[in-house]
């Protein structure tokens, strides 16, 4: 844990006017020095261009993609006003007081126009006209300045490719159908016959998502848990098999996802849903054999920077769905997208109401844009490739969780605190933590939970102590704290350690959930994975859930490894679990967002426990994330 106020970074000559944002703790270290490098390589840079510069690389660390300089001052966060400090927090979690915003807004700030002045006269910056090298790539090409200043945003050149790279590869593919690989007469056929036809009250829109992106180039399928995304890619590939063997014709799918977690569940989730779907055997065998991988691995991540697959070796499948999309960052899918071939075909599958990336951007939020939260039809040029899924299928007509989850999307606090405080449902439980008595009850659960899978691992059922680390698991918003993630899994094992002697001297003992935190392309573990310690042959072994069964690790082949009694809600992307507890942090917590509490609900598939004060709650509803780009103006102007 460190300590709010942190240590005053040495100014480089040339940087002085920094010194106010770097005491109130806006820069760090890593930026002061960083405009230092461009005082020295670029002589007589203005003050301007330097706190651009400075803000411009601190933005990528919260998430932003840019700076805008009408917006900077309720974007950029502080961590070393007197108001705050004292308040122990991670980098996860801090504060966002409004004593905190006020004195943000009184540091020395360029006046808006006058710091667009300084920035379109500046040697650093290439000042970018929209009109031009929106279609003229030689344009982009050409920008070799550290800086781009566009409208009134300031990126890194880099994170502004990125960001063209997808606009203008979104925007080409939009204005077109591509060439139809397929009769429409053979397409509603297969459409009938794999999804069905429209009841004639509203819309299929599971048919409809299958249909556009059989004719499409790009075409994204979003909706919340439960309302079918897994069920329509099913069926969606099963048409394509279906009608590509009907003309003697290959087809080449990848399935792949962000991270290793998600990629399994994708796994898992498409086989399931072939099965259901009695699929002719010929069809579904190539399904079934189709396996997810991670992003990373699709394009062949390699030396630490670059990708095997780009333009110059794109990827060779006909058809290329990506899941979990929300988690893509900007840089990656920058990088996809260069990679398809021109005929291939992309599906974006995602909820876009979930937390965005960890890294920079919020592509899926931006793509939808305003279709994600419209009941009546958008207009825009990637409108005809957006489909929203809105009936679940999940929970039941009158699930308190999909309630939750829809209150908690639609920001209101008082429909949400109405379900949480309802006696009359059994499946949302709010636990406020000033309630020693509730806080007890629920830890005894936990633990209960945590004691079942360790009895299940210790007789070496590794199957069945797998299944039980998914039953109950503590979702939390921050990794420190009382109500955090390591604080969680302390108690955990302290409670176990009661019963278990000498389990508090074993690393490895058996039942200890593992959780990998860092790839390791040796080994094929990824960070997300999850694991389970389980004792075989009288030694500990590491099970993992693995395509076809189970795979076994010895300890000795992973390193970077946290034990997985409780997670962060970030983590738990792309999982699902029998009873989610939620465990918010205290109100004043800038990590406590509606993406932040809406993801760890929807984590639950049978019950949800929330976690937190009422302060906390009305926070995270009514907080979303604020994340400057300048994509979603690109594709919906």
């Amino acid at each position: 844990m460190r300590s709010t106020r942190q240590s005053m970074p040495l100014l480089p000559e040339g940087t002085e006017m920094l010194r106010p944002f770097a005491e109130a703790g806006v820069l760090s270290e890593t930026e002061v020095q960083l405009a230092g490098v461009l005082v020295r390589t670029v002589p007589g840079v203005s003050h301007e261009v330097l706190l651009a510069s400075a803000l411009c690389v601190r933005a990528l660390q919260l998430g932003h993609v840019c700076v805008d300089l009408e917006e900077v001052a309720k974007t950029v966060i502080a961590t070393n006003f007197p108001e705050v400090a004292g308040h122990v927090i991670s980098e996860e979690d801090e504060p966002a007081s409004t004593s905190g915003s006020t004195a943000i807004e009184a540091l020395p700030w360029p006046e808006p126009s006058k710091w667009a002045t300084a920035l379109e006269a500046s040697d650093a910056v290439a000042v970018c006209d929209p009109a031009v090298a929106e279609v003229n790539s030689g344009v982009i090409d050409s920008i070799t300045k550290p800086l781009v200043f566009d409208g009134t945003r300031i990126y890194l050149e880099r994170y502004w490719r990125y960001e063209r790279q997808i606009g203008t590869a979104l925007l080409h593919q939009s204005d077109e159908t591509g060439t139809a690989w397929f009769e429409d007469a053979a397409i509603e056929s297969a459409l009938d016959h794999y999804i069905g036809t429209d009841d004639g009250n509203e819309p299929d829109l599971q048919r409809a998502g299958a249909e556009r992106a059989l004719r499409r180039r790009i075409t994204v399928l979003a909706g919340g848990p439960g309302t079918g995304k897994t069920r329509t890619v099913a069926r969606l590939l099963a048409i394509m098999y279906q009608l590509t063997q009907d003309a003697d014709r290959q087809l080449q799918v990848a399935l792949a996802a962000p991270t290793g977690k998600a990629a399994a569940r994708m796994t898992e989730a498409v086989h399931q849903a072939v099965e259901e779907a009695e699929i002719p055997q010929d069809v579904a065998e190539p399904l079934l054999a189709t396996e997810a991988s991670t992003i990373h691995r699709l394009l062949g991540y390699r030396d630490g920077i670059s990708f095997r697959h780009d333009q110059a070796n794109p990827l060779p499948h006909d058809v290329v769905v990506i899941d979990e999309t929300s988690m893509v960052a900007l840089p990656l899918m920058a990088r996809l997208l260069d990679a398809l071939r021109p005929a291939a075909r992309l599906v974006l599958v995602g909820d876009p109401f979930q937390l965005a990336s960890v890294e920079a951007g919020a592509v899926l939020g931006d793509v939808v844009g305003p279709a994600a939260r419209s009941d009546e039809p958008v207009q825009g040029p990637l409108a005809d490739g957006i489909v929203v899924l809105q009936r679940i299928h999940r929970f039941d007509a009158d699930s308190a969780i999909a309630a939750l989850a829809d209150a908690v999307r639609s920001e209101d606090a008082e429909r949400a605190m109405e379900i949480l405080r309802d006696p009359g449902q059994t499946q949302v439980t709010w636990v406020n933590p000033a309630d020693t008595e509730q806080m007890n009850d629920l830890r005894v659960i936990v633990a209960d939970n945590a004691s079942r899978v360790m009895s299940a691992a210790t007789d070496g059922n590794a199957q069945s102590a797998l299944e039980l680390t998914t039953e109950t698991k503590v979702l939390c918003g921050t990794r420190h704290g009382p109500l955090g993630s390591y604080a969680w899994s302390d108690d955990i094992e302290r409670q176990l350690s009661r019963t278990v002697s000498g389990m508090s001297a074993d690393r490895w003992y058996a039942g200890r959930p593992i959780i990998i935190t860092k790839n390791d392309y040796i080994t094929g573990v990824f960070n997300g994975d999850t694991g389970l310690v389980v004792r075989q042959g009288g030694r500990p072994v590491i099970v993992m859930e693995a395509a076809g069964g189970l795979r076994t690790l010895q300890p000795s082949q992973v390193d970077d490894v946290e034990t997985w009694w409780s997670m962060t809600i970030h983590k738990s992307q792309g999982s699902e679990f029998t009873h989610a507890v939620v465990s918010l942090p205290n109100a004043a917590s800038r990590v406590l967002t509606n993406e932040l509490l809406y993801t760890g609900i929807t984590r639950g598939k049978e019950q949800v426990t929330v976690v937190a004060s009422e302060d906390s709650l009305h926070s995270a509803i009514t907080r979303r994330v604020p994340r400057a780009s300048g994509l979603q103006s690109r594709l919906w102007p």
